[in-house]
């Protein structure tokens, strides 16, 4: 934790966060980093009365081991083992008696002052001993953690005490930062912790070899003062993330040597957000205790406010964990450090949990009631295999999860792998799969089976969901989603809730279909690879073997592809349109909104009338220079009117439009006219219908019998309302409470289901719109004809003014 130059000229950029790999410019501060008045100006915070040192939490031992006054004579604290301070770290001449190397009690106030640029490491060399509590040697001091007190009441903090790690230089003993056991012998640190115990640049990103780990040493205290040389399980180099001035990584996993003290990893836990948390410098002494408020993520940190501890956060705090005493538990890695004012960052458990899987380790702690049973019968199939099933499937795991402990030697090692991984569980589905047996087999089903019973569920293993991230990387999301409406139209997929493409992926393979049966995902494919000429041939090698492995019908895969390729073919340009909010406002009044869109949703012109009504033949002479600007779009798809409930009887198609050198026109005559709500359905139901369209029309002839025929037909997508007039209102509600998206009736009532049906072709979601504007043209001088009232309500889910970041107008009443 500390500062990294910024340039080769002596100047520092005060960065606020851990060292890692350097970015071609320093990176911003978080941007909610104000500005601060300059030193001098600054208020300081008292020190407490040198005599009476604060007691927080545990009480105090008491005893031949704690005087009565625990601090040296004079009555002044020792400074805690500097953790920024220049001078070496040693221990005073008698240490004081704290309570415990985690209590939650007195923290040295009188630290000495940071310097202008803080180290990056530990302070200096440390004189490694044996710890006070275990009866070192005279003259030997450890300044970590001694035993706490046996006062009967529980530790809260004796997991992390004794899984605490300091790490060091293996030359002097030269404190770098801290660390703590997760796994089995593994260690848990910062990157740029182990860089700086290397001695090489904190923001150095190549992952050190073998050799140079050679130089780093690690100390258990709780253990003793030996020291060991670690192994490296798994490196994440610090880099820039997508957030200016956060960053990714800064992680890094160790081995310990297998004569090392066995010592219990501790738990990881959820982000007590609102809450309080702690932290302790590199030896974990408890006078370094610093208790932190966790306020919110920034990028993949926590943010971290000052707790009531006087002492603050410094350099040396680097790769300690974070640690929720109430639940016991790790919540983070300490990484940075503002420097100009107390704020801290951590990186957060979901990192953790990452870096842990991508090493094949399960976090410690007991599994989930539904881990507990996947685990259980996952190790049942597995042990059902033959040794060498078993052997051939536990490569291909290995391999596929990249486990650094080679292959898993049993079933349980292979569930524990699976179960650690974000991807294991397709991943150990494929490896122990029989790829030569024509079906399969009880065991792969059983596998198949755990996969679709896992929350969430996850269908592709780690290299076919790279492979296939990597194809649709070139593919816009707003194509991808646009893909998704057309193949899984049920599905509830639109920008609000799909912020990108592996959001789009996550939420499609959480929609496992029947075995044997194409899932969402694969469908989604190949209609992207049905628009992409350029990625076709990737996506349907990728879709084809991914079909074969979760042993999918003989020929839905081709049944798919050949759908996909005839919507393709069919699909419509998108055209201009003009879209018109409409509001009664009494007798021949109105207020309303005129936009045109071009192809892209994008918003061309505006015509307004909000806020002051206008009577109806000022909204037709703006209509008029509306639809003159829309024709010269060229081919367009119309007008839409956006209504209010109550509003769909009026006769728009009818209204006269002004034309140069012609007169009046009905609107309905030139232009394909339709009606929306300016209440959206329900999404859900009301995309699934979308999916349907082409299907036979629906009949209804009041409000009774449309309740019933959509309440049991969750596919009818045209609904015909042969009904009185008095009964549209209601029959139009209840459509669009069911989200039925189109609706044709006559507004006099006078038109029989026969008279519309005839409107209605095989290939009706193409032609019905042309339909009834030809129906208008020739009713244009006969009110009698069927034409002359005719009303269509089209509503497309695939419009939502919210994707081209507009708000709906609203009139100011």
């Amino acid at each position: 934790m500390g500062e990294y130059p910024a340039s080769g000229h002596g100047e520092h950029h005060r960065h606020p966060y851990a060292q890692g790999h350097a970015p071609a410019e320093p990176p911003e501060p978080p941007e909610d980093c104000g500005p601060l008045p300059p030193a001098g100006e600054r208020p300081v915070r008292p020190a407490p009365p040198p005599s009476a040192p604060k007691r927080y939490g545990r009480p105090q031992p008491s005893g031949p081991s704690a005087p009565p006054d625990a601090w040296p004579a004079g009555g002044a604290p020792p400074p805690a083992p500097g953790p920024y301070g220049t001078a070496p770290l040693r221990p005073a001449a008698e240490p004081p008696q704290v309570p415990g190397p985690f209590a939650h009690g007195a923290a040295a106030s009188s630290a000495p002052a940071a310097p202008p640029v803080a180290p990056l490491a530990g302070p200096g060399p440390l004189e490694w001993a044996a710890p006070v509590a275990s009866g070192g040697a005279a003259g030997q001091h450890w300044p970590g953690p001694v035993s706490a007190p046996d006062d009967g009441v529980a530790d809260p903090d004796a997991p992390v005490r004794a899984a605490w790690v300091a790490v060091c230089s293996a030359a002097d003993g030269t404190l770098a930062g801290a660390g703590v056991v997760v796994a089995d012998g593994v260690v848990l640190t910062c990157a740029h912790v182990v860089n700086a115990a290397l001695g090489r640049d904190r923001l150095a990103a190549a992952e050190p070899g073998d050799a140079e780990l050679g130089a780093v040493a690690l100390v258990l205290p709780a253990a003793g003062p030996g020291r060991h040389r670690p192994t490296l399980v798994r490196w994440d180099a610090p880099r820039a993330a997508a957030r200016s001035g956060v960053w990714d990584g800064d992680l890094a996993l160790l081995r310990l040597p297998a004569d090392a003290p066995a010592v219990p990893p501790v738990r990881l836990g959820e982000v007590p957000f609102g809450g309080k948390a702690w932290a302790w410098y590199a030896t974990g002494d408890g006078r370094t205790a610093v208790d932190v408020h966790v306020q919110k993520t920034l990028g993949p940190w926590l943010l971290l406010d000052p707790g009531s501890a006087q002492l603050a956060v410094r350099p040396g705090y680097s790769g300690g964990p974070l640690w929720d005493s109430a639940a016991g538990a790790l919540v983070g890695v300490m990484v940075g450090v503002e420097h100009e004012f107390r704020r801290y960052y951590a990186i957060g458990p979901a990192a953790v949990r990452t870096l842990l899987a991508g090493a094949g380790l399960a976090p410690a702690g007991p599994r989930s009631p539904h881990d507990a049973w996947l685990h259980a019968r996952l190790t049942g199939a597995l042990g059902a295999l033959p040794p060498e099933r078993h052997s051939r499937g536990a490569e291909l795991l290995a391999w596929a999860l990249r486990l650094p402990g080679g292959p898993p030697r049993t079933a349980h090692e292979a569930a524990d792998a699976a179960l650690a991984h974000p991807r294991g569980l397709p991943a150990l589905r494929d490896a122990f799969a029989d790829p030569a047996a024509p079906e399969a087999g009880p065991v792969e089903r059983e596998l198949a089976e755990a996969v679709a019973g896992a929350s969430p569920v996850r269908l592709l293993g780690p290299d076919d969901h790279a492979r296939l991230s990597a194809l649709l990387a070139a593919v816009p999301l707003p194509g991808l989603l646009a893909a998704a409406r057309a193949a899984v139209p049920y599905l509830p997929l639109y920008a609000g809730r799909v912020p990108d493409t592996a959001a789009l992926l996550d939420q499609l393979e959480d929609r496992a279909a029947e075995p044997g049966v194409m899932p969402p995902l694969l469908q989604v494919v190949e209609e992207t690879a049905a628009l992409r000429a350029d990625l076709r041939a990737g996506l349907h090698e990728w879709s084809g073997r991914v079909a074969a492995r979760l042993r999918v019908r003989p020929g839905a895969l081709e049944q798919v592809r050949a759908d996909a390729r005839a919507r393709a073919r069919t699909r419509a340009r998108a055209l201009p349109v003009l879209r018109v909010w409409l509001w009664e406002r009494g007798r021949d009044a109105f207020s309303y909104v005129i936009r045109l869109y071009d192809g892209d949703d994008r918003p061309l012109h505006t015509w307004s009338a909000e806020d002051t009504p206008r009577r109806h033949t000022d909204l037709c002479a703006e209509l008029a220079d509306a639809v003159r600007t829309l024709a010269d779009q060229g081919q367009n798809a119309g007008v839409e009117f956006l209504l209010e409930h109550g509003s769909f009887g009026l006769p728009f198609d009818r209204w006269p439009i002004p034309v140069p050198e012609v007169g009046p026109r009905m609107l309905g005559t030139d232009h394909v006219v339709v009606l929306r709500g300016q209440r959206r359905p329900s999404r859900g139901p009301w995309e699934r219908r979308w999916g349907s369209l082409g299907s036979a029309a629906s009949v209804v002839g009041d409000a009774e019998s449309a309740d019933e025929l959509l309440g049991e037909d969750l596919d009818a997508a045209l609904v015909l309302a042969a009904c009185a007039p008095s009964e549209i209102d209601r029959v139009l509600g209840l459509c669009r409470h069911y989200g039925v998206p189109v609706v044709l009736w006559h507004r006099q009532g006078e038109g029989d289901a026969g008279a519309l049906l005839e409107l209605v072709g095989d290939d009706w979601r193409r032609s019905l719109r042309e339909e009834v504007r030809r129906r208008r043209v020739k009713a244009r001088n006969d009110e009698r004809k069927l034409g002359a009232h005719l009303a269509l309500l089209w509503e497309d889910p695939r419009w939502d003014p919210r994707r081209a970041g507009l708000a709906e107008p609203v009139p100011l009443d």
